[in-house]
């Protein structure tokens, strides 16, 4: 083992955008991957609170001092950082714009992209270390062989429910899931008014967010784990997976 690989400027920050714009779920699920095997991410910041860029810096800062200051056999001075694409500071002005023109789509909504690769940059030219930005962008919404077996059980729910509506001739209604119960966890249906829901958003509870702003609580995670249990291994055929489509012909 080289010693140098403990001086400081010589570790790894890599910080991974997550997508969910005003909402930190997604990124607060990353939480979720720390186990036996896997430290997971050591800081996560949501877009529920304000973002401070120089805090930021120095937080990691510390942690890099902190991990290369001892022997760490894993992640070998390493830190990782899951954010949401969505952070602003506290002038509401969302860190995707530092540096960059924004452009804003249909519904005059902008459109976030470039956070983590930002951050990376200010991490490496004010810290003198390695640092890389990662965009998982529609990686995101194509991972369907990671599903989850709660993912398609409340998939046909919502399918089934949404098919009983319409033939009993309710219309401006959306399936909504309501959970009844943590433990054992239940979910159930229910139509809701689409004009109550359209543009509303459902935000992480402040409660459920460490005192920092840079972690979530045990809260968040007795709340998200059950909808991660159960899997449903791919149909693979040559070798690539297969997915359910639909033919006309049918």
């Amino acid at each position: 083992r080289d010693s140098n690989a403990l001086e400081y400027g010589k570790g790894l920050v890599t910080v991974i955008e997550i997508m969910g714009r005003n909402a930190g779920w997604l990124t607060g699920a990353a939480a979720l991957s720390k186990g036996e095997d896997c430290e997971g991410p050591d800081l996560i910041y949501l877009p529920e609170l304000a973002f401070d860029v120089e805090k930021f810096v120095e937080k990691v800062r510390g942690l890099l001092e902190k991990k290369q200051s001892v022997v760490v056999a894993v992640s070998e001075g390493n830190c990782l950082v899951a954010l949401s694409e969505g952070i602003m500071d506290k002038n509401g002005k969302f860190i995707a714009e530092y540096g960059q023109d924004v452009a804003t789509d249909a519904f005059g909504h902008k459109q976030l992209s470039g956070t983590a690769n930002y951050l990376a940059c200010r991490i490496a030219n004010e810290l003198g270390c390695k640092a890389r930005g990662i965009e998982l962008s529609t990686l995101q919404r194509a991972a369907s062989h990671l599903v989850s077996r709660i993912d398609i059980i409340e998939a046909y729910q919502v399918g089934g429910a949404a098919v009983k509506a319409a033939d009993e001739g309710d219309t401006g209604e959306m399936v909504i899931l309501e959970r009844i119960s943590d433990d054992p966890y239940q979910c159930t249906t229910s139509l809701r008014n689409v004009h109550k829901v359209s543009n509303v958003e459902k935000v992480v509870p402040r409660k459920w967010i460490n005192e920092d702003g840079d972690y979530v609580t045990e809260e968040f995670l007795n709340y998200v784990k059950p909808l991660i249990q159960g899997d449903v291994p791919p149909i693979m055929v040559d070798g690539i997976p297969r997915h359910l489509y639909h033919n006309d012909k049918w």
